[in-house]
């Protein structure tokens, strides 16, 4: 086979149904005994945490539609045909942030996520529709052409790429090929397993509640039949098993003893065990572990406002995903010179009141902000034509620019005003 041949054959099969597709259907067994599927892992509440916060993060800050300025300037264009369709409500059924929010869910759960384009008979954009990520597989024709194929309950659709007008708007997350994204689920299956192991085994743990484990056991040589045995398991479990009948003292017949042979909670570690589930999956998702209430780690962090700050490095990933992607296959070549989408992340990086207003102070004293700068950042109307100058300190200038003619005095001006100063006449 030539080197062209095996080329081609490792492109057409770049796109080929991953796990991710396959654990919809089923999920896999884990060393801890857990099934894991994508829905099995958002009944953690550390994975639902993290996907619904940064799912809400990602609908809920504005995504706007800008035109590009000279000396890379850019003023927000709501005029602009997609301006509403991603900043207030892409379809007749959802809002802005409803689209986005389940968009991104997908996108964290199982790597991808879509939504169908529809377009005019003019070719503009008119819709957009989320698409489940768990119903759709992703191949390629004999072209070479991607083939999305969405299965719903009553048929199935195929949407083929054009690069001209894409019908399906299709994020990725981290990918080993560069079309199919990987899913974070399905890459820490056993991480994710063993925080849902040490959840299951609290919980049976407290459904056995006073009986972590032990022996009863009768005097020597006495031998129960199977009624008695059954009797007597029926009499203990009815009166200590359970969280609520827990450390119930316990009444025995005669010549029986309890013997506990259980480890301790705190002793088996179980405490722990939990504390690195949560933080193995705020490691999987990219997040703070303060942002899944893991607060044992919070005390590294100077401020909130610097955990604040963390926050936004963190989403910020996910937000350039969607800005280049939505550039990329909404906006046509050229519009791109001229037009780019982007998410306003600025109210997510203030400080308190104090630190706000001291930074504006100095903005607004060296000359980079004005008033109308400051008031825009704090959500306030503008004030005005007035509102748009800046200052300039007056001990300082570019460098190698020529002195001030106004400050500028000849030598005649110096000497008379010496001579009034002095009051000797000229």
């Amino acid at each position: 086979m030539s080197l062209i041949s095996r080329l081609l054959e490792s492109r057409a099969g770049l796109a080929q149904p991953s796990r991710w597709l396959l654990d919809a259907w089923g999920g896999g067994a884990t060393p801890s005994g857990a099934t894991v599927t994508h829905e099995t892992a958002l009944r953690h509440p550390a994975v639902y945490r993290a996907v619904s916060l940064i799912s809400a993060t990602v609908g809920s800050l504005p995504l706007k539609i800008y035109r590009r300025l000279p000396n890379d300037g850019k003023i927000a264009e709501p005029a602009h045909r997609l301006y509403p369709l991603l900043h207030d409500s892409p379809n007749g059924e959802q809002t802005s942030m409803d689209f986005r929010e389940a968009l991104q869910s997908d996108l964290c759960l199982y790597g991808n996520a879509f939504a169908q384009i529809v377009r005019d008979r003019q070719q503009r954009i008119t819709a957009l529709y989320p698409l489940q990520a768990r119903r759709m597989q992703i191949s390629r024709d004999k072209d070479l052409r991607l083939v999305y194929s969405y299965q719903t309950d009553a048929a199935r659709h195929e949407f083929v790429a054009d690069p001209l007008h894409p019908p399906i708007l299709h994020l990725r997350s981290f990918s080993a090929d560069g079309v199919v994204g990987r899913s974070p689920i399905e890459v820490a299956r056993d991480a994710v397993a063993g925080a849902i192991a040490a959840d299951t085994y609290g919980q049976t743990f407290f459904g056995n509640g006073a009986a972590p484990g032990g022996v009863l056991q009768g005097p020597r040589g006495g031998r129960l039949t199977e009624q008695a045995h059954q009797r007597l398991r029926s009499s203990w479990d009815a009166a200590h098993k359970g969280a609520a009948r827990a450390h119930r003292v316990a009444l025995l017949e005669d010549g029986w003893t309890w013997n506990p042979i259980s480890v301790g909670n705190r002793d088996s570690q179980w405490i722990e065990a939990r504390q690195l589930g949560v933080l193995d999956i705020a490691r999987l998702f990219g997040l703070p572990p303060w942002t899944l209430y893991e607060m044992e780690h919070a005390a590294t962090y100077n401020s909130v406002e610097q955990q604040a700050i963390d926050f936004a490095r963190e989403i910020s990933g996910w937000l350039r995903r969607w800005e280049s992607q939505l550039d990329k296959t909404l906006l046509s070549a050229r519009s791109t010179r001229t037009h780019f989408s982007k998410f306003v992340i600025e109210g997510m990086l203030r400080g308190d009141i104090q630190t706000r207003y001291q930074a504006y102070a100095t903005g607004r004293q060296w000359g980079w902000l004005s008033i109308n700068d400051v008031r825009k950042l704090e959500d306030m109307n503008p004030i005005g034509d007035a509102g748009n100058d800046y200052m300039q300190p007056l001990n300082m200038q570019a460098a190698g620019a020529p002195d001030d003619p106004v400050d500028a005095i000849s030598d005649e001006q110096s000497a008379r005003l010496l001579a009034l100063a002095t009051g000797e006449p000229n």
